[in-house]
């Protein structure tokens, strides 16, 4: 890799965040998990986006010694299978069955382990786009931006809530995330690509609805930057069919990190570089 110019060297990560209209880099201080700097890309017509990303990922404040990881985060729709039932070569028939109008001829079907939760996440990657990643980043590592989220809540949910069943719904970017565990598994994910706060509400309790969750006793975690304009007209609006909510920022999953309250970074992103901490 280039030189940087600087004679000092500070371990810094590269996270490159792939959605369907672009991509987003993030880069991080690794030592004191603190944000360095971070960009946002549109892809268009005339600059789509394998084209863009090869001309931005070439610039030397994304390649250079500094850097020692890179991460990738794929932000596209994805399938949960049980760990026991996973095989390798099985994986892109699966994702196939399970989203048939959508092409994979130009995709590789990756996949992600949550061990703790006995599961896997099948994603695609368009091989183009991780063809030039690998060129400047070949130990680069390709996570599902869901699964990543989903191993936070388990934790979170283990060590922090009270006894009985709850319900995330995780507000984003890229929608409304809706994950449930039960006896330690994950029992229920599923995105929603809504920010209208009246279908939000329709999609969360109809997936309340759905696993048999009672609006006495149980309780919807609903999970967002405290910035998110419209979280007290949501909260107020599942109150009036839930009588248990609770409201939890990124600082309560990462306690004590000053990268949980980057605003800068979405949610899924946080989770990825703070997960092992």
């Amino acid at each position: 890799m280039p030189a940087t110019g600087n004679n000092s060297y500070t371990p810094l990560s590269l996270s490159i965040r792939l959605r369907a209209d672009g991509f987003s880099f993030f880069v991080c201080d690794v030592q004191s998990n603190s944000l360095i700097q971070g960009e946002h890309f549109a892809a268009t017509e005339a600059c789509p986006l394998p084209e863009l990303l090869q001309r931005e990922l070439a610039r030397p404040e994304y390649f250079n010694r500094q850097i020692a990881q890179a991460y990738v985060l794929v932000c596209t729709p994805s399938t949960h299978v049980p760990l026991e039932a996973f095989r390798r070569d099985e994986a892109t028939e699966l994702f196939a069955f399970t989203f048939p109008h959508q092409s994979i001829i130009d995709h590789r079907v990756a996949y992600t382990i949550l061990p703790e939760l006995e599961s896997v996440e099948l994603f695609a990657v368009n091989r183009e786009v991780e063809d030039i990643i690998l060129q400047y980043y070949p130990t680069a590592r390709i996570f599902a931006s869901r699964s990543m989220l989903i191993e936070r809540l388990s934790r979170y949910a283990d060590d922090s809530l009270s006894e009985g069943r709850h319900l995330f719904c995780c507000l984003g970017d890229e929608g409304v995330e809706v994950v449930m565990f039960a006896d330690g598994r994950l029992r229920y994910a599923n995105t929603f690509a809504e920010h209208q706060l009246s279908n939000i509400q329709y999609f969360v309790l109809n997936a309340w609805q759905t696993l048999g969750l009672d609006a006495e006793t149980d309780c919807l975690v609903v999970v967002a930057d405290e910035s998110y304009a419209d979280l007290k007209a949501l909260r107020q609006g599942f109150g009036l069919y839930l009588r248990h909510i609770d409201s939890v920022n990124p600082s309560d999953l990462f306690p004590n990190v000053a990268l949980a309250r980057e605003r800068k970074m979405p949610l899924d992103l946080k989770a990825l570089l703070l997960n092992r901490m």
